[in-house]
């Protein structure tokens, strides 16, 4: 699959967008085909490493805490979910975020997509 991670701390500069492997659900976590994310001033300062003493986050890592998307696959002891379900998340700080192809989310960050709006414009919420 395709992501943008960042490898080391800095600018927009070192943002990349590399092939990746799949992550695959573990325990009370759901993989999200995301359709968009959005980008807010943590996400700049966890790239810059402002918040690096506050939020510690393994490299490469993949940016982008909120997100749209629709569940892909649900890992053991995720009840409530089914494949296709449309979803929003904040993801914890310190995960692995949304500017990729499909994001791990742990099942307690995922909320019903509203049926109202797309899902490009729901990852604004």
């Amino acid at each position: 699959m395709k992501a943008i991670r960042f490898h080391e701390f800095g600018s927009s500069e070192v943002l990349r967008h590399e092939d990746v492997d799949r992550p695959v659900p573990g325990t009370g976590q759901v993989l999200v085909r995301v359709a968009a994310t959005s980008f807010n001033p943590v996400d700049d300062h966890i790239r810059a490493g402002v918040l690096a003493a506050m939020i510690p986050i393994t490299l490469p890592y993949v940016p982008g805490i909120d997100l749209a998307g629709t569940v892909a696959e649900t890992g053991a002891e995720v009840t409530g979910l089914e494949v296709g379900d449309r979803v929003v998340a904040m993801l914890p700080l310190d995960s692995a975020g949304g500017a990729a192809e499909y994001a791990l989310v742990p099942a307690a960050s995922l909320a019903p997509a509203p049926r109202t709006t797309e899902l490009v414009d729901a990852a604004a919420l």
